[in-house]
């Protein structure tokens, strides 16, 4: 029994095993196939690794050279900061040295903006073998390190404004400025006679070796060049030999700086604005003593200098007329127009008048004048300005933008008396003015008065004056420009009083009653009253 007990058992053995090595022989092939599985997927991912290291390394691949250094395992960082030198000799000879009159400055890198392509050429590098599979990034590795890779690096530079400021600095150092011409108001001598200036027979030569009155007026000084550095030549230069990188030196030669001014321009703003004239030819106007205070006045005014703004007061610059001063005494109108009487500083109205007339020409501002109460013969109705010591003045501004100048002066041949005024040109809208006088009234002189002079006994009288008849003037600037009238402007309307016949008689008389000529006691009076 124990026998096939036995038997049986070892037969149920073997049964089993053919299902057990199919199970085992299919075990086997998973465990090798999943093996496999995982060790392909484990070097798979050590490859994926290993070539993201070489990527992401952050630093050169072994045998890349950039302007001859090494920078082989270096970051972007690094290699820029051992480039410096590298920089920094490249750009050494960037710079000029200036000649300049046996000076030397140095232009230097300060004065240029300079940059390089390290930043870029390195950006190059380093991207060097960082894409594509393990493979050809381990195949272009090995040729980078054993045939290496080269790189050089440029530089732009640029001129700055520092090299415009030294080449301006070393101008100013250097430069000669140019002189520009100038003018001052001719002196005269001094008239021995009155102690002014001899302002008389100041017109042109006959000769014609001057033939413009403001040379006679004026001492002109012609500017004189100076000599410089042409700046705007000079940094184009080194900026064309920047762009050429022809560095080194450059020799800044000088050129002649003409004046601004010159005396052709300066006569371009300084203008004879009008000149006016008088004569004192005819009768009493001639007159020894009334010419010698004709004289003395336009030496006294000659060559007055008004700014802007400034009022030209007769009587301020003429002075009080008294004999003391030296004035001598000449006719004069008196009472209201109807007589004259001989006074200190008789004649002087004269100038007074030629001076209004010019100045109405030149158009400045009138800020007061008088008419006199008498018309004169030497100039035309309403323009006339009498001047009288202490109460009357003839007064005007300079109401242009530069000085005015004036200048009084009498021709003792022509017996004239001139005045002419300079200064800035006229707006562009006239270029003269004429002065137009209207009678517009004539005043008849009323009835003969007769007053009593109680020194008279009957029959005997005399005439203070003639009668005189007024006049009523209305005077006119008119703007020109070349022939063509531009404007008319009312000036003033002046009255010349009427004066009737005067006489003087004795107490009871009775009108009517004839005055004998033979009684006639004027020429005794007259003397008598200019004597008191």
């Amino acid at each position: 029994m124990e026998a096939k007990a036995v038997g049986k058992k070892r037969k149920k053995k073997q049964g089993m095993s053919v299902g057990g090595i199919i199970a085992v022989s299919l075990l086997v092939v998973v465990l090798v196939l999943g093996g496999t599985a995982l060790f392909l997927h484990l070097n798979e991912q050590y490859r994926e690794n290993k070539r993201q290291e070489i990527i992401n390394s952050g630093v050169f691949h072994e045998g890349i050279t950039v302007a001859g250094i090494d920078v082989s395992g270096m970051s972007l960082s690094d290699a820029a900061e051992a480039l410096k030198n590298a920089e920094q000799e490249l750009t050494k000879d960037v710079g000029f040295t200036l000649l300049v009159d046996g000076q030397t400055y140095t232009v230097d890198a300060s004065c240029f903006d300079i940059s390089y392509t390290t930043e870029d050429v390195l950006t190059t590098a380093l991207g060097l073998a960082r894409e594509g599979d393990l493979d050809t990034l381990e195949a272009e590795l090995e040729d980078i390190k054993e045939n290496g890779r080269t790189y050089g690096i440029e530089y732009t530079v640029v001129p700055n404004a520092n090299l415009d400021a030294l080449v301006n600095s070393i101008a100013e150092k250097v430069n000669i400025a140019p002189t520009d011409a100038t003018f001052t108001v001719k002196q005269l001598a001094t008239n021995p006679d009155n102690g002014q200036y001899d302002a008389r027979n100041l017109g042109l030569p006959e000769d014609g070796s001057v033939t413009d009155l403001r040379d006679l007026r004026f001492d002109f000084v012609e500017g004189t060049p100076g000599r410089g550095i042409n700046t705007a030549a000079a940094i184009q230069t080194i900026k064309d030999r920047t762009a050429a990188r022809q560095f080194g030196q450059v020799e800044l030669q000088f050129t002649e700086i003409p004046p601004t001014v010159t005396i052709a321009t300066l006569k371009e703003t300084l203008i004879m604005r009008a000149s006016a004239w008088t004569s004192f030819g005819k009768g009493h106007y001639d007159r020894a003593e009334r010419v010698f205070n004709i004289v003395k006045a336009t030496g006294r005014m000659y060559a007055t200098v008004l700014q802007p703004g400034e009022i030209f007061s007769c009587n301020t610059i003429l002075g009080d007329r008294t004999l003391k001063n030296g004035w001598k005494e000449a006719p004069a109108v008196i009472e209201g127009g109807a007589a004259t009487e001989d006074q200190p500083g008789g004649g002087v109205c004269q100038v007074s008048t030629t001076m209004y007339n010019a100045v109405l020409k030149s158009d400045l501002k009138i800020e007061y004048r008088r008419a006199h109460s008498q018309q004169l013969s030497y100039v035309d109705g309403g323009l006339d300005a009498t001047i009288n010591t202490g109460t009357i003045d003839f007064t005007w501004s300079n109401n242009t933008t530069a000085p005015i100048y004036v200048f009084t002066w009498v021709d003792t041949t022509a017996k004239r008396v001139y005045c002419e005024i300079y200064g800035e040109p006229f707006p562009d809208t006239f270029d003269s003015i004429e002065l137009k006088s209207e009678l517009v009234e004539t005043l008849a002189p009323t009835a003969t008065v007769f007053n009593v002079d109680s020194r008279l006994v009957e029959p005997f009288w005399w005439k203070n004056n003639s009668a005189i008849t007024g006049h009523v003037y209305q005077s006119t600037a008119i703007y020109k420009k070349g022939d063509t009238i531009v404007e008319q402007r009312p000036i003033a309307k002046t009255t010349y009083n009427m004066h009737p016949e005067r006489i003087y008689v004795w107490a009871g008389y009775l009108p009517g009653t004839p005055l004998l000529a033979e009684y006639d006691q004027t020429d005794y009076y007259q003397a008598l009253k200019k004597a008191n």
